[in-house]
């Protein structure tokens, strides 16, 4: 496993993060989650959205979809979680819809999957940093060949010092 901070704004562009793990990313059903963008986005990420409720909300999208959705696009993500998940997706009960927001385990155990059937999840918080969570450590440092500024994340000491 592999945590990966990214600080710079710029960075929670997810059509720039998807490119480099574009073909991982097609192969796997995304769970998108308490999803808030700003700018130009796609007719398909205004469904994925929050609700104006406060009941937890989820999409469920193909990998392609999920990549067509942001590649192209200049949208910001301000908040949101995408769990990406190989094979189907199971129902998720409401007290564990995985969310960005507030999610004091972010800060406390940033390297655990807030999916434990994630294969990799993207993080977006606050339009600050992304945090990505990826089961397999080869696929992490291959990202890392795209974004060598990231930070790599292996205690919640780590997480504190780096977004100082």
């Amino acid at each position: 496993m592999m945590t990966i901070l990214l600080k710079e704004g710029y960075q929670t562009y997810l059509n720039k993060l998807l490119l480099p793990i574009r073909e991982q990313v097609e192969k796997l059903n995304w769970l998108v989650t308490g999803l808030e963008c700003w700018g130009e986005y796609s007719p398909s990420i205004e469904t994925w959205q929050a609700k104006g409720d406060s009941k937890p909300y989820y999409s469920v999208v193909s990998g392609e979809k999920f990549y067509e959705a942001f590649v192209g696009w200049n949208m910001q993500v301000i908040w949101g979680v995408f769990c990406g998940i190989v094979g189907d997706i199971p129902a998720i009960p409401a007290e564990e819809v995985p969310y960005a927001d507030c999610n004091r385990r972010i800060w406390c155990e940033p390297e655990a999957f807030q999916l434990t059937v994630s294969a990799i999840e993207i993080i977006a918080f606050d339009s600050t940093f992304t945090l990505l969570n990826f089961r397999d450590e080869k696929l992490g440092f291959q990202f890392l060949e795209s974004f060598p500024k990231g930070r790599i994340i292996r205690t919640p000491d780590d997480m504190l010092t780096s977004y100082q």
